[in-house]
């Protein structure tokens, strides 16, 4: 079950990327929380279920053109998916870029994304959050 955990991982972003949002959001459970460890001053550090997913992701969208998160590693860890993300974007009307790398963790269960904490600085922060070590 692991390798497809990876591979609905690696499709979500795929999706969120093109711009899919139907498709991105169609690999977590209607229940889905999100924590944000990063997240900006006007948002929220956890979010719940599709709906406020869809509506957090439109502010990022509306504030920033061409946002994406390159995976330049992904890690199967059982029940859990750990990537190290590059966040990229360029803010719409201030011009502000975003070049980040972070390591995001995805929980799933029968094949969808149940949680997701997005922001951790380090891989061994983010092993840690789901129980395992480097």
């Amino acid at each position: 079950m692991s390798r497809e955990n990876v591979e609905i991982v690696k499709a979500m972003n795929a999706a969120l990327n093109a711009g899919d949002l139907d498709g991105a959001f169609r690999s977590f459970a209607p229940d889905a929380e999100v924590r944000d460890l990063a997240n900006g001053p006007d948002q929220p550090t956890v979010i719940r279920g599709i709906d406020q997913m869809k509506h957090v992701w439109a502010l990022w969208l509306e504030a920033f053109n061409e946002l994406r998160a390159d995976l330049e590693e992904v890690l199967d860890a059982g029940n859990a998916v750990v990537c190290k993300a590059h966040w990229i974007g360029r803010g719409t009307t201030s011009g502000m870029s975003i070049d980040v790398r972070q390591f995001d963790v995805f929980e799933l269960h029968q094949g969808t994304i149940t949680r997701a904490v997005l922001g951790n600085k380090s891989k061994a922060e983010a092993l840690e959050s789901v129980g395992l070590s480097e």
